[in-house]
């Protein structure tokens, strides 16, 4: 096989990058089969002071593969654009630090689903809101409820109607006023 220790390029066989403007370029442009004179995969180098910069074009698929540990560090910001979906699949466990503001915007559904094991919000210092503009909020829980404010009061306000129910007794308290107890005939007052 012959082997390649350099080139030369004349005007029959000119560089993939244009001169003398891109004179600090400099890499590999394979052309694809049967392809247009911009289709094909390339590996580009920038050498200019200040500008420096390494480019990977894949013309259609990039497949990797790490046989062991990888380790990417990005020393300013980082900007990643899929334009249809996502998929990513974690064996065993997965951390995440966020050290400023974590922003994150859905414009379709959520779900979060713990197949096994417990789910913990810890919020150290600060406040914790819920929002929902548009709809209701349903909560469903197979056994007990605690709600406990430790230095604090509870307050619940709605603008029509409060009701608790438990087994055929029911507490309501209307908008205008009015509170119904409704149960057995027997109502038992333990004053303290």
């Amino acid at each position: 096989l012959p082997i390649i220790v350099g080139r030369t390029y004349n005007q029959d066989t000119m560089p993939p990058w244009g001169l003398p403007g891109m004179a600090s370029q400099s890499g590999i442009f394979s052309h694809s089969l049967y392809g247009g004179p911009t289709n094909g995969n390339m590996l580009r180098f920038d050498d200019k002071t200040g500008a420096e910069e390494v480019k990977f074009h894949a013309e259609k698929d990039l497949n990797t593969t790490v046989k062991n540990n990888e380790t990417h560090t990005v020393n300013a910001d980082r900007t990643k654009t899929i334009i249809h979906n996502e998929t990513t699949k974690i064996h065993i466990d997965r951390t995440e630090d966020v050290f400023g503001k974590h922003t994150e915007t859905i414009k379709g559904n959520r779900n979060v689903k713990v197949t096994k094991g417990d789910q913990l919000l810890t919020v150290e210092k600060g406040i914790r809101e819920v929002t929902v503009k548009t709809g209701t909020s349903t909560e469903t829980v197979e056994k007990d409820i605690s709600i406990t404010s430790i230095s604090g009061a509870i307050h619940l306000t709605a603008k029509t109607q409060i009701t608790l129910t438990v087994g055929k007794s029911s507490l309501t308290m209307n908008s205008d006023g009015t509170i119904t107890l409704n149960g057995p005939t027997h109502l038992a007052l333990n004053p303290q």
